[in-house]
């Protein structure tokens, strides 16, 4: 065995669950990958996973390691698109890369590296280039299957693939305007459609069901229970949510308490039961023992060391029929019928702006009523005989 994955066999033999390392080790693409990599004899880099065509077994060794500390946390670079790249474009028709390749260079990466320099943070700009980079494969495909090209494309067949997919689907709008100003393409509108303010709230009676299904349901995994309550009782995003860790659940004398960042909320007993029962779970399900400082997460992703992702968590809540948008505005709305905005914002540590605007929905604004009885009190009275 390398010497230089001493820390991760070291930490393997300390996992409390033989029976799921074993279930790994035997029938995982990322341990056959990770067993290949080893039998090489050389040393593991982030450069040599850089040369791995993309996929979940490289990010899962690659995380693995890193949680293992045998290779140091990855740098965020820019620098790190181009190898990506040219990986992603492997198996891609050659006059997609050809497109593909001097747009993310010349457009997106030179956008990129001027933001960095004044500061903005590269980690976010990385994920926006991948995503944009992805959709735009995705889109030319979408064209070849239906014989069509980007001279040939016309304004329906645009409105056609935009409406069938998600709304980031608009992200394409730049590249098109890249390639109508070297005149690979006619002229193209995309518009927005306007966010509006959502779906409506759910009514109080909606809201309290949906708690009792929480509460009661077999139906439904733990997970789900308790993702949903903590939205539908607090109105906690699903970002603050999927972050959760084992020691966020605190216990004060008879009560349990759950911290946020800088504060705590009480949960109440049977949701507190589900907490517990859900910390259990996350301590079994975990790959790796959680004795070196590294969080145990209360949704733990497929990624070792890592919370599950924004897509999984949404995808999670989506499969049980859940929409958390109607449901954390309802939670809010009604929370804010009992605290003022500001004690609201400070609790729940959100946006003041965002407390005030869930806080108007519920308490009454009584400005127009107070100008339209300025304006009657200085009229004068019907009753009155006008003067002399």
């Amino acid at each position: 065995m390398p010497q230089e994955l001493q820390p991760l066999i070291a930490l393997l033999t300390k996992s409390g669950r033989p029976i799921r390392l074993l279930a790994w080790l035997q029938g995982s693409n990322s341990a056959r990958l990770l067993g290949h990599l080893a039998a090489t004899g050389r040393p593991l880099t982030h450069e040599i996973l850089d040369e791995l065509p993309p996929s979940h077994a490289e990010c899962y060794v690659r995380s693995l390691l890193v949680r293992t500390h045998v290779l140091p946390k990855p740098e965020e670079s820019l620098e790190r698109i181009t190898p990506w790249l040219a990986r992603v474009l492997t198996d891609r028709p050659a006059g997609h890369a050809r497109l593909v390749q001097p747009y993310t260079q010349w457009v997106l990466l030179r956008k990129a590296r001027h933001r960095a320099a004044r500061g903005r943070a590269v980690h976010r700009a990385g994920n926006r280039i991948r995503a944009e980079v992805l959709l735009i494969p995705s889109f030319l495909a979408w064209l070849d299957e239906r014989k069509l090209s980007l001279t040939t494309v016309r304004q329906g067949h645009l409105e056609d693939w935009l409406a069938a997919g998600p709304g980031r689907r608009h992200d394409i709008c730049t590249f098109l305007t890249w390639a109508f100003r070297r005149g690979l393409t006619g002229k193209q509108d995309i518009t927005h459609a306007p966010a509006g303010n959502g779906p409506p709230p759910l009514t109080d009676e909606q809201r309290w069901s949906e708690l009792r299904t929480c509460r009661n349901s077999g139906a439904l995994t733990l997970r789900v229970r308790v993702a949903r309550a903590l939205t539908l009782l607090y109105g906690l995003s699903s970002e603050r949510i999927r972050r959760l860790a084992v020691d966020d659940i605190k216990k004060r004398g008879d009560e349990i308490h759950l911290r946020l960042h800088r504060q705590e909320l009480f949960i109440p007993p049977r949701l507190a039961r589900l907490l517990r029962q859900l910390a259990e779970v996350a301590a079994e399900e975990t790959l790796l023992p959680a004795d070196d400082g590294a969080k145990l997460w209360l949704f733990p992703g497929i990624v070792p060391g890592q919370p599950l992702s924004a897509a999984g968590f949404s995808l999670l809540m989506r499969q049980s029929g859940f929409h958390a948008v109607p449901g954390r505005s309802a939670a809010l709305v009604s929370l804010a019928e009992q605290l003022p905005a500001a004690v609201l914002a400070h609790l729940l540590e959100i946006n003041i702006q965002t407390a005030h605007k869930r806080a108007s929905y519920s308490q009454p604004n009584w400005s127009a009523y107070l100008a339209v009885r300025d304006q009657e009190d200085a009229r004068p009275s019907r009753n009155t005989a006008p003067s002399e």
